[in-house]
């Protein structure tokens, strides 16, 4: 038995900590050998009775319509793997050939952004498991230096990126066909998988073996590098975020509004990696600037403007505008449809929005934010309850200092009422027609909307504020107003801290 590759599997996933504590990860099964080994390692460590019993796995498959009734009979053939081994699928289509011409892409980026659209139309803002493995990482990280994609480029794909997973990334292409092998897993493999046209193809089958016979260690001296990067790309992100959090003013799914004055007193280099972050995150994960537009943005940005607004065309429908002091990046066009249709009646589980454990976190679906709620360390929790207990408002505000995106509630408040006494369940989405809360102070529930125009929240920016839900009633209208009944309170015993962070503050590359 092969268990190197289980071994190795779960040492990524405990490493990088990859998994919740519980709910649902979904698996991109295309149906070839990389795929086909990621779901059954997988199916073998997570359920009831397995290594992770408290984690359900979710198949999903899309038809990228590109390949006719070859690709039909490979989503059947997904399907019936899904059925035989008792799990949960989801089928989609998407015309990629379409998308490629309308938004003038080529096929791979296009097949590349309906994938990752359709699965987190599945996944809801849970985690998602792609199987890049190790030789993905070296094709990437030579597909990256050809196309001059700098620092951000030269980490490669890493464990985790946003709500994507990768934990077959420290195995092998032979190890995950001989695992194939030795578990009589029979893959369908892609024929495109050997088209030179493709860029990623050449650099596999024909760019590699060259590097390699002049200098049969390549592979990993290339790893190794990408680890050095690594470790100071971590630094340089440190550096931008610092700056994000005084230079970007408002961030929404299609709009990100940035202070000049403030953007032009950094390092050019933190200017650039913070604008290229921007654009990454309204481009679907990966920014279209290259040092050309970079040049047009740093001359758009210092020269003299009056009152009037001006625009700047970027690649991938992404517009700049400047706005007096301001600067703003707009995405005008959406990414293309695809169609997520559920095969032989098998659905997600139905939930109010994404699921979020305490500990843990998740991305909300539709936005730009990561949600987390974690128990309060008992270091601080005694300190805290005592002076809650002698009403010493000035001490908890210190010990339990506030913010916008970080509020403290009582967890005796957030009991499922649905699941049992002692089980906590949250979940958290944006706004809805009816939605309602208890503004901390105020006797009586208020609809979230009236709420909303009272505070003079812009339209636009209405639906991207999140949501924390009990299975009861709305905890948190993020930012805005806490409900009255999670509050603390002299009786308080156990406090869990809710937080948004923009998904700007985690690595932004190319998946």
């Amino acid at each position: 038995m092969l268990d190197t590759v289980i071994d190795a599997v779960v040492a990524m996933l405990e490493k990088s900590e990859l998994l919740p504590a519980q709910g649902l990860l979904v698996v991109a099964v295309s149906g070839g050998a990389d795929s086909l080994c990621l779901l059954h390692v997988l199916h073998r460590l997570c359920g009831p009775g397995r290594r992770y019993p408290l984690i359900t796995l979710h198949v999903a498959h899309l038809d990228h319509q590109l390949r006719g009734e070859v690709s039909m009979h490979e989503a059947r053939e997904v399907a019936r793997i899904a059925q035989d081994w008792g799990l949960p699928y989801t089928l989609g289509t998407a015309n990629v050939r379409t998308l490629a011409t309308r938004e003038h892409r080529s096929l791979e980026e296009a097949a590349r952004i309906a994938r990752y659209q359709f699965l987190r139309s599945v996944a809801q803002g849970q985690p998602i498991a792609v199987a890049h493995h190790r030789d993905d990482q070296v094709e990437t990280l030579l597909l990256h230096w050809l196309r001059g994609e700098g620092p951000g480029g030269m980490i490669g794909l890493q464990p985790r990126q946003q709500d994507i997973i990768r934990p077959l990334l420290a195995v092998t292409r032979d190890e995950i066909l001989a695992y194939c092998a030795q578990y009589e897993l029979h893959p369908m493999e892609d024929a495109s998988n050997t088209d030179t046209r493709y860029l990623r193809n050449r650099i596999r089958h024909q760019l590699l073996p060259l590097l390699e016979e002049m200098n049969p260690g390549f592979r990993s001296t290339l790893l190794r590098n990408a680890e050095v990067a690594r470790v100071d790309y971590a630094w340089l992100q440190t550096e931008v975020e610092q700056a994000w959090q005084t230079v970007v003013r408002t961030v929404t799914a299609t709009r990100i509004e940035i202070a000049v004055p403030a953007l032009l007193q950094l390092p050019l280099s933190i200017q650039r990696h913070l604008l290229r972050r921007a654009s990454a995150l309204l481009c679907g994960g990966q920014s279209p600037l290259e040092l050309r537009h970079f040049l047009l943005l740093e001359e758009f940005v210092t020269q003299s403007i009056s009152n009037r607004i001006t625009t700047l065309h970027l690649p991938n429908s992404l517009h700049a505008v400047r706005r007096r002091d301001i600067l703003i990046f707009n995405s005008v066009s959406g990414q293309g449809k695809t169609t997520a249709r559920p095969a032989q009646g098998q659905h997600l589980p139905r939930v109010e929005g994404a699921q979020l454990t305490i500990p843990g976190s998740v991305v909300v679906p539709g936005t730009l934010w990561r949600a987390s709620a974690e128990w309060l360390p008992t270091s601080i929790s005694t300190e805290v309850i005592t002076a809650l207990q002698q009403q010493d408002w000035s001490r908890v505000r210190t010990l339990l200092p506030e913010t916008p995106y970080t509020i403290y509630v009582d967890a005796s408040m957030l009991r499922s009422t649905s699941e049992g006494a002692s089980t906590y369940v949250l979940y958290v989405r944006t706004r809805k027609d009816g939605d309602r809360i208890q503004p901390l102070g105020m006797s009586q529930e208020k609809k979230v909307k009236d709420l909303l125009i009272d505070r003079h929240v812009p339209r636009e920016e209405r639906d991207q504020i999140p949501l924390f839900f009990s299975d009861t009633h709305c905890l948190w209208l993020a930012g805005i107003h806490l409900d009255h009944r999670v509050r603390l309170t002299a009786e308080t015993q156990t406090i869990v801290r809710l937080a948004l962070t923009p998904t700007a503050q985690e690595q932004i590359e190319k998946q």
